[in-house]
């Protein structure tokens, strides 16, 4: 009995030893992290929030001003001319949106902004029931909330009551016109209300977020780069190639397309969606391609020089997509039925990235991966 209970102690014993070593261990490493890496590191976000973030986030609220200003002209004069120049600002407001979709972080992530603004398919059922019902409230925290509004639900308004726009006219001066008018107000109101919010929070925490200069998986580095490759997968990889192409299901989903209603707009936002990935990767203005300050790149080379190699084949991968994607119909719907290979080809293109970036990147800044993913890639 003494035998087996002095065992045991010997087992706690040397666990606990080697629990306090590991521990020890990391904190020498956490505390090995020095000065001019945290310099280094504080510099890339200095640079990404002033000349990428809030820039982005400014262009997308003059945008979407721009684009209530035209529906309220447009609410006093129903016709072809109104429409038109509503059309063109939602169609500016979407592209500007793929500028800021991948900071899901802060009080984006809060308030479930990427989802209330960019959830697509909409749901045209739960659409023309809030109509009808005249609902004016859009805070529901559920899919159905989020199917029902943002850019997608405008994309329904304005394009999809009908392929004719001289019957969507009819729609709107029809006696449940009215209706549908303030529905589209509603809709942008939400927009500009949610993006004055993430706006204002990134000009309260600039100063702390920038100053969270660590290398932990709390500080501001880990969180940007991880929701950047979660972006780099998800957003722009599956949702706007590889979902309607197939990728994840047996048979190909064309309706599931991103600005399925406008019909050649979805390769301009894919586009788009690919500049902001560049732009945040080289550290290039979002005013100006001329301008390139401290980013995720030159943090690489700061780490380590041979660094370049990876640096080029990320960014060889990313001029590829950009090539793939122009080859494509401007309506990927259409390119979907039509030839389903170019969008299949241009998804294994995009997919090159991802275990450049999500392996060899993550290893070289010394970032874990904070996300599951079950696409098993």
């Amino acid at each position: 009995m003494k035998k087996k209970n002095l065992l045991l102690y010997l087992i706690v014993f040397v666990a606990s030893t080697v629990f306090l070593l590991s521990s020890c261990s990391t904190n020498i490493e956490n505390n090995n992290d020095s000065i001019e890496n945290k310099q280094s590191r504080q510099s890339v976000l200095s640079n990404l929030v002033d000349n990428l973030i809030l820039p982005s986030y400014d262009n997308l609220l003059e945008e979407l001003n721009s684009l209530k200003s035209e529906i309220e002209i447009f609410n006093g004069e129903v016709n072809n001319i109104n429409l038109s120049s509503v059309r063109k600002r939602y169609r500016d407001s979407y592209n500007a949106w793929q500028y800021v979709e991948l900071y899901n972080i802060g009080k984006s992530e809060e308030i479930n902004y990427v989802l209330r603004s960019n959830t697509y398919p909409c749901n045209k059922t739960i659409i023309n029931s809030n109509i009808e019902l005249e609902i004016n409230d859009l805070s529901a925290d559920n899919f159905l909330s989020y199917a029902s509004q943002g850019f997608p639900a405008i994309d329904y308004i304005l394009y999809g009551l009908d392929q004719d726009t001289n019957k969507i006219i009819d729609e709107f001066l029809s006696s449940d016109g009215q209706k549908i008018l303030d529905y589209l107000i509603i809709l942008t109101d939400t927009l500009i209300e949610n993006t004055q919010l993430v706006t204002q929070y990134w000009n309260n925490n600039r100063d702390l977020f920038i100053n969270n200069n660590g290398n932990s998986a709390t500080s501001s580095m880990s969180k940007l780069i991880n929701d950047f490759i979660y972006y780099y997968e998800k957003g722009f990889r599956a949702n706007k190639i590889g979902i309607p192409a197939g990728v994840y299901s047996n048979s190909t989903l064309p309706q599931n397309v991103e600005a399925k209603f406008a019909s050649n707009l979805s390769k301009r936002l894919s586009l788009s969606s690919l500049s902001s990935i560049e732009k945040f990767f080289k550290g290039e203005s979002f005013i100006s391609s001329n301008i390139n300050g401290e980013s995720i790149s030159s943090h690489l080379l700061y780490l380590d020089a041979t660094n370049q190699v990876l640096i080029d084949e990320i960014l060889i991968v990313i001029e590829k997509s950009r090539v793939s994607i122009s080859n494509l119909d401007d309506d990927f719907a259409f390119q979907v039925i039509n030839d389903n290979y170019k969008m299949l080809e241009t998804f294994d293109v995009i997919q090159e990235c991802v275990p450049l970036m999500k392996v060899d990147m993550m290893s070289a800044l010394n970032i874990s991966v904070d996300y599951v993913d079950a696409d098993g890639d």
